[in-house]
């Protein structure tokens, strides 16, 4: 039997049609600053700005009095979804365009007395890419791309990193969502790519270097660690291997495609179990900068055969396939064909973001074979800009023919690292370990009179750091009135026809995990009953408990039930507890606790039985002072 390890659907696809073109980018010159701005601050600083048209204006400041020309660049120019060809300037944002790389956009800072360099900008909601090109002859720069010397994202020591030394580096500026955008993807894209409010629930990044397989050394390991990381927990964590584009290295998943952000507000949110991510260069030729440095064969082995054996002796990491997932973006997701190919049983899941594997048929069935009745889950999508999915679902089809998992998805952006941050959310988010084991609810079985309620509860086993809640469901109603609440209390329409109800719980994190109970559904006698009830005090203090004493008697005795049997329903200021009677009779505790001062009703419904019908009232108003 193959065991399952990718089952989480799709929750969220974007559907656009839209190619891309690389339109030529135009540099424009800044607008002169306005009087009475605030005091100068280094860095991208994100201001509300009700004139902007997407409600956020950004102010980018670079110090340095000796430049002779400052420019601030980036993917920040604008593709429309309608078009996918005309090139928009960030003023002129709305909904439906998007920043995407492909055209470098330039324009020109302004520099004050004292050696400051800005510009302002409107800019809408995410994790967006920018730079500086500076001119100073003082260090010999001419048009050098720099990292914006404020920025607080980390970096690998020295000048090693082959972004440096391709004088190409991204930085990223994090910009909130405005209702004024009313665009639910960039709302989407706040909510993950923004950094998380809580510091205490943010991870940590580290560049740790070490020797390649070729015996290289002066290489580093980006090493994302979640939030309260122990190194001595007993279940190891799940790690991702992130590799990166053509002329990328180790801090591209990292900054640019902001996975730490992503992460950390999918482990706030227990909709991921915590990560670790590992992201290395690919660059195996000494000093070359061009596309020989990059060798795909040599990465696949250096992942495999030295750097796992690095993590898996230095972090608490799992070594087991269903604990490890490779993705790359672009050539990375390219070089995934290498790692599938000579390691098909290494890693379960793999993603594929703007890159395709490159696979033959005798290819896809190595992988199943050795694969075998275990499983494996591919992801592969792209961004609109960029073209059709019609590639990557043909390679989709190739998994899913030989009975493996494999989805497909795009999302609105170009070619570049914005596009990878969107695609790995859905990744992680939507597929990769969810932590939940199992749901199950209680009670297992249930017999119900109609027009009457049941509360249920569930039981979810997941992982640490794993949300347990559900989403409650009933099936087989023939009735509108019979519902079942977000918190599990199941209401049965008196003129419910069916005879039996399923109920669902499903879990949030993990749909693919639900737990249910039969209840077999009885009419109720017609015999009626008094429903009387009293309540002491009838005012209380706010914190205070009122006591409920309920009282239920057959209005003519019935010879076969002396005694009123079954439950009653008790709602007091929005709660309801279902109690059973004894004797007829209930006391039953109403707590005020986070009610605020007034007056509420206290409403009590019998359930009925074979033998009784329902009854409901409003009883007396309880006063909470």
């Amino acid at each position: 039997m193959r065991q399952a390890i990718a089952g989480r659907r799709l929750r969220r696809a974007i559907s656009l049609l839209a190619f891309m073109s690389l339109g030529a980018g135009a540099i424009v010159s800044a607008p002169a600053a306005a009087a009475g701005e605030s005091a100068i601050v280094q860095g991208a600083t994100v201001r509300a700005d009700r004139d902007s048209p997407t409600g956020y204006t950004v102010k980018f400041v670079y110090h340095n009095p000796n430049a002779t020309q400052v420019r601030l660049a980036g993917d920040l120019t604008l593709l429309d979804v309608n078009t996918g060809t005309t090139r928009y300037q960030p003023e002129a944002w709305q909904p439906g365009r998007y920043h995407a790389g492909g055209t470098e956009f330039l324009r020109d800072m302004t520099k004050d007395p004292k050696g400051y360099w800005s510009v302002s900008v409107p800019l809408h909601a995410g994790s967006l890419s920018y730079w500086y090109r500076v001119w100073d002859p003082t260090q010999g720069w001419v048009n050098k791309r720099i990292w914006d010397p404020a920025s607080t994202n980390p970096r690998p020591s020295g000048e090693s990193s082959f972004r440096v030394r391709n004088n190409d580096v991204l930085d990223a500026v994090y910009v909130p969502y405005a209702e004024k955008q009313n665009d639910p993807v960039l709302k989407e894209r706040a909510e993950y790519e923004l950094p998380v409010a809580d510091r205490s629930q943010r991870g940590t990044v580290t560049y740790v270097p070490y020797t390649t397989i070729l015996g290289d050394s002066g290489h580093y390991l980006g090493v994302y660690l979640p939030a309260n990381y122990d190194a001595n927990r007993a279940e190891p964590y799940k790690v991702a291997y992130l590799a990166h584009g053509i002329f990328g290295d180790e801090t591209d998943f990292m900054v640019p495609a902001n996975v730490p952000n992503i992460l950390d507000n999918m482990t706030a949110r227990g909709e991921i179990e915590p990560t670790v991510v590992v992201t290395m260069g690919n660059h195996f030729t000494g000093t070359s900068l061009g596309f020989a440095s990059y060798n795909q064969t040599n990465a696949a082995n250096n992942l495999v055969q030295t750097i796992l054996p690095l993590i898996e002796e230095s972090y608490n990491v799992s070594t087991e396939r269903a604990g490890r997932a490779y993705a790359g973006f672009s050539y990375g997701g390219m070089t995934g064909a290498h790692v599938i190919r000579g390691y098909p049983t290494t890693f379960g899941f793999y993603g594929h973001f703007s890159g395709n594997p490159s696979l033959t048929a005798q290819d896809y069935d190595n992988i199943a074979g050795a694969v075998g009745d275990d499983d494996l889950f591919v992801f592969l999508g792209n961004g609109v800009f960029e073209g059709n999915l019609n590639a990557q679902n043909t390679i989709a089809d190739n998994f899913r023919a030989r009975g493996f998992a494999a989805e497909t998805t795009q999302v609105a952006g170009a070619h570049d690292a914005m596009t990878a941050s969107q695609l790995f959310t859905i990744f992680a988010r939507d597929y990769l370990w969810s932590g939940v084991d199992s749901v199950s609810v209680t009670p297992t079985t249930e017999n119900l009179t109609k027009g009457w309620v049941r509360q249920f509860s569930a039981q979810v086993t997941t992982n640490e750091g794993v949300s347990p809640a559900v989403t409650w469901s009933v099936r087989g109603a023939t009735s509108a009135g019979t519902t079942i609440s977000a918190d599990g209390l199941l209401s049965v329409a008196a003129a419910e026809t069916a005879s039996s109800l399923t109920v669902v719980a499903t879990s949030v994190v993990d749909p693919t995990k639900a737990g249910s109970t039969q209840v077999t559904l009885t009419p109720p006698g017609t015999a009626r009953v008094a429903v009387k009830a009293k309540a002491a005090p009838a005012s209380i203090a706010r914190g205070g408990t009122f006591e409920l004493n309920v009282d239920v008697r057959a209005q003519s005795q019935h010879k076969k039930a002396p005694k009123v049997t079954g439950e009653i329903a008790v709602t007091f200021g929005g709660t309801t507890q279902v109690v059973s009677l004894i004797g007829g009779a209930a006391v039953i505790k109403l707590p005020t606790t986070g009610l605020s001062a007034g007056v509420y009703p206290v409403h009590v419904a019998y359930s009925g039985d074979p033998t009784y019908a329902p009854a409901a009232a409003d009883h007396q108003q309880l006063r909470v002072r």
